[in-house]
């Protein structure tokens, strides 16, 4: 049985895969197929996905397992920056960049080809992308094409490479499969004006700007709903197969 940390920036993102997997005897390890599952959430942004991940690696939470994992997965939504990736479109990252940095991180390629085309064959269609980790939420369609010309990418998140740098260092392939949540040419409201100091939405000031923008708020949430939809399709699918089994870097 293969060993799986999941990381997911909140409990909303970690839903699909508490709607797929079960957990035995009372067990805080969660079982799907052949899959032991570790799933780490509430680490929204950079810094606090950052800190989420080293305290995985370095044993300092009482629900991690006692054995290295065989590989890691980061699931959650993100922002299209290219056109040709619609809403509700589900993207595996071969490389992630991070905004403040100018490195790249490969992912596993071993585990995205196999993602591709595990759902391939279930007729769901998963591209294969070049993302970036930014700690602030690309909230305008100008933003979102100045990102995309200026880092190459074609989706951004806020957690990703900080989780990938963390799995590199310890030597554990690792993959991130994300849904497109709002497509390039989609105005957000200003959700930066919520983020806290550690880059995560602070609840009070969240409301404010959902009031102070109730239609473009509303409709950001009835397309993350549709997102998560999808994307528990796609692990439904994953998480009862071996594809993480023989992973390498």
């Amino acid at each position: 049985m293969s060993l799986l940390y999941i990381f997911a920036a909140s409990a909303a993102e970690a839903q699909p895969v508490r709607k797929v997997a079960a957990a035995p005897n009372g067990s805080s390890a969660l079982r799907c197929g052949p899959n032991e599952l570790v799933l780490f959430t509430g680490a929204m942004g950079p810094r606090n996905a950052k800190s989420t991940a080293d305290a995985a690696f370095g044993g300092k939470s009482g629900s991690i397992a006692s054995r290295k994992p065989d590989a890691v997965l980061v699931i959650g939504l993100c922002g299209g920056l290219n056109p040709s990736l619609p809403q509700q479109r589900i993207v595996a990252y071969t490389q992630c960049l991070g905004a403040e940095s100018t490195s790249r991180l490969a992912c596993s390629q071993t585990i995205t080809d196999s993602v591709i085309s595990l759902l391939a064959s279930a007729g769901i269609r998963c591209d294969p992308v070049v993302g970036i980790t930014s700690p602030r939420i690309a909230t305008t369609p100008a933003e979102k094409r100045e990102l995309a010309a200026r880092s190459g990418a074609a989706v951004v998140d806020m957690e990703s490479y900080s989780i990938l740098q963390t799995a590199a260092i310890a030597g554990i392939p690792a993959a991130v499969i994300r849904v497109v949540s709002d497509s390039s040419e989609w105005q957000l409201p200003d959700l930066n004006r919520a983020l806290n100091d550690s880059g995560a939405l602070d609840g009070w000031k969240a409301l404010k700007v959902a009031l102070g923008s109730p239609l473009s708020t509303l409709r950001l949430l009835a397309a993350n709903r549709r997102a998560m939809q999808t994307l528990a399709k796609a692990l439904d699918i994953l998480l009862k197969t071996d594809c993480f089994a023989f992973a390498t870097r």
